[in-house]
């Protein structure tokens, strides 16, 4: 049996401490057959390079920046971005070819068989969603 690719969305934004250790835990994941898209959110940092270096080394991961800033998503009175991903997620979607889609946070690590148990779930109860 043939696993679908699933495709996993990696909005990130200033991420340069953060982003190997992410994609690191996605490309070592039992479940292999993903495509890893990773959105920069307009990073003032090395975030770019970083990615770009690991794409060198695996294929599976893809870079793309999010065509424009957005000014309106800073909150001066909580001094903070209040976009949350959301604008890179969404592009993120318009760049996934996989038959199914997931996320993995820049500054998160995944345990070595999420995918696989979450894939194992939907198609166990014929599930839409899982999280």
């Amino acid at each position: 049996m043939n696993n679908p690719l699933i495709s996993v969305i990696v909005p990130a934004r200033n991420s340069g401490d953060t982003i190997k250790r992410a994609l690191d835990s996605i490309t070592a994941q039992t479940y292999k057959n993903l495509e890893i898209i990773v959105i920069d959110d307009n990073s003032t940092d090395d975030t770019k390079n970083i990615v770009l270096k690991l794409a060198e080394q695996d294929q599976r991961i893809h870079y793309y920046a999010l065509p424009k800033d957005d000014p309106e998503r800073f909150d001066p009175i909580l001094n903070r971005n209040i976009n949350a991903g959301y604008a890179a997620r969404n592009f993120g979607f318009t760049k996934a070819t996989g038959e199914l889609i997931t996320f993995q946070d820049a500054d998160d690590a995944s345990l070595l068989n999420r995918i696989d148990v979450q894939y194992n779930l939907l198609t166990k109860y014929r599930a839409t969603h899982v999280c």
